[in-house]
């Protein structure tokens, strides 16, 4: 069978990684097979593994799809803000701007369903990986606001509160994507100026 032209191979990729990351965001890994996948794009089992070696290697490219809109519209602001209140409060926005991102319209719920069994440990391993630089960014942020004397000392807590933190964002983004953007702007104020009454010092409160 003579080989697809180039443009026809990265529309059908396209379609192929399309599909299966919305479908892996709501039903998880283990609630989806590569035969929904090819259902949901018209295509063979065959057209996906000639793509892909098999569901994880699959999942695993959608995961780190998701992981890319975090860091483009939380973390990496966050690692760049040299001032510690504002880059906790990119945190807040760029949730913000996550849950506007058509990808994540219909929830990603699903990424946070353990996969079963020894075969897909690298997978585990790859959320385990990220949510650990994720929460290393948050804390390196409240430490620049402690240092700097914008937050209140949080001493041997900061870790602990880093992770809080984190948690706070995983939840948030999950029931969410059900409220209107204004909706969105209020609740992610009210959680962002409850932090910062709570730790501020010379901080002012945000501005939703």
């Amino acid at each position: 069978m003579p080989r697809k032209p180039a443009h026809k191979q990265i529309d059908t990729l396209k379609a192929i990684q399309d599909s299966a990351f919305e479908l892996f965001a709501r039903y998880g890994f283990d609630g989806v097979s590569i035969g929904d996948i090819a259902s949901a794009t018209g295509l063979s089992k065959g057209a996906l593994y000639w793509h892909y070696t098999g569901k994880e290697a699959l999942y695993l490219d959608c995961l780190q799809r998701l992981h890319a809109l975090f860091d483009h519209y939380i973390f990496e602001p966050m690692a760049a803000e040299a001032d510690g209140a504002k880059a906790v409060l990119a945190l807040f926005h760029g949730l913000e701007k996550l849950l506007g991102d058509p990808r994540v319209l219909n929830g990603v719920a699903g990424y946070w369903l353990v996969p079963s069994g020894p075969e897909t440990s690298g997978l585990s391993d790859a959320q385990r990986a990220f949510e650990q630089r994720s929460w290393k960014i948050i804390e390196a942020a409240l430490r620049r606001g402690v240092d700097q004397g914008q937050f209140e000392d949080l001493g041997g807590e900061l870790e602990e509160f880093a992770r809080a933190v984190m948690s706070l964002g995983e939840a948030v983004i999950l029931p969410l994507r059900h409220q209107t953007p204004a909706e969105v702007r209020q609740i992610l104020g009210v959680l962002a100026r409850t932090l910062f009454r709570a730790y501020a010092r010379k901080a002012p409160l945000p501005q939703f």
